[in-house]
């Protein structure tokens, strides 16, 4: 069970934002894989009471991370980098994690593998336990609670959209939900310059999403269809969100409401469920801002509206793209036999 404290940061509702379209709505999502994977490791073992638990992350589950560990009383190292800003860096201090910033820029394509080199290193020399939130098992199994709990208030789900960083929350929810709806199908959203779904790695403006390492948690046949949305679009759609619904989030819940708002818009005899990860905390002295929107080019009027249908992958290149995985590997997708990267 949750502790009454862990469980204040992880409370999720079921929002209704039209009449076929609702979104799971979390305060801080990854407090529930955080949770079961430090829970899980004490439990069987892999984890002591002087274990010094790592991770490599820039965002919400470093958060989470030490909201966990500082509960249960262990020492934590966050690995992360320049998208790590100033007063998450504090907060993560303030409670306890010990937080490395790799010298590299916040789009520099590389930049996790830069993190998880140095998080290696540090485990070379210190023993310390990786908690490993790409490749634990324990990341998607912590889904089935919100997932029971859409199930629950929303009934049958036809569609559910989902960004994907780690893999985590999109299959695992899809895992669950798909026991009692086989059909359902399930929306993927990555960015630009991510190798997720067969992209070269590149620069990457858009966090929160994506990713530059290709994550164990990742189960590419789960997948429908993928869509992948620009930086601009993600921001429009945040501040769309809060115009249309008062819901004030990040650009990954904008990035989801655009293409499920969408989705509901073209079959509205569909339920179609977003994933919302969290609120807009981190993104008050940014995409909120319109100074530094303005500062940084990210317009409306240059804010692609509708997706483009796109026949592989890599002709995915920008605004917002779409392609039909139809459920199959990657391997299947790009006709070549693609590595696994361990992250």
């Amino acid at each position: 069970m949750l502790s009454d404290i862990i469980s204040a940061h992880a409370p999720l509702k079921i929002v209704s934002l039209r009449l076929n379209l609702a979104a799971i709505d979390f305060r801080l999502m990854k407090v529930f894989p955080a949770f079961n994977i430090i829970e899980a490791g004490l439990r069987n073992g892999e984890i002591g009471p002087n274990t010094t638990i790592v991770e490599t992350s820039s965002g919400t589950m470093a958060l989470a991370l030490a909201i966990v560990c500082m509960q249960f009383s262990l020492k934590l190292h966050i690995f992360g980098d320049r998208a790590i800003e100033p007063p998450l860096k504090r907060t993560m201090q303030e409670l306890g994690a010990e937080v490395h910033i790799v010298d590299a820029t916040a789009s520099n394509g590389n930049v996790q593998l830069l993190r998880k080199n140095a998080l290696l290193e540090f485990v070379d020399r210190t023993r310390a336990t990786w908690s490993r939130q790409y490749d634990n098992l324990a990341n998607r199994l912590s889904y089935a609670r919100p997932a029971a709990e859409a199930i629950r208030e929303f009934g049958e789900i036809d569609v559910l959209v989902a960004a994907v960083g780690s893999g985590g929350s999109s299959c695992g929810l899809a895992h669950y939900c798909r026991a009692f709806f086989p059909k359902m199908k399930l929306v993927g959203i990555d960015t630009f310059g991510s190798v997720l779904f067969g992209q070269p790695v590149g620069r990457r403006d858009l966090r929160g999403l994506g990713n530059s390492i290709l994550p164990g948690n990742l189960f590419h046949q789960a997948f429908d269809e993928i869509h992948w949305l620009g930086a601009n679009e993600a921001y429009q759609a945040a501040h769309r969100l809060h115009r249309e619904t008062s819901l004030k989030r990040g650009p990954t819940s904008g990035a989801a409401y655009l293409v499920a708002k969408w989705y509901a818009e073209l079959s509205p005899k569909s339920k179609v469920l977003a994933v919302f990860p969290d609120d807009s905390n981190r993104y008050e002295q940014n995409i909120y801002d319109p100074g530094w929107m303005q500062a940084n080019g990210y317009q409306a009027e240059l804010a692609a509206t509708e997706p483009v249908l796109v026949p592989h992958p890599l002709h995915a290149d920008n605004g917002w793209c779409r392609f039909n995985w139809s459920r199959r590997s990657l391997a299947e997708v790009m006709g070549i036999n693609i590595p696994r990267t361990e992250a």
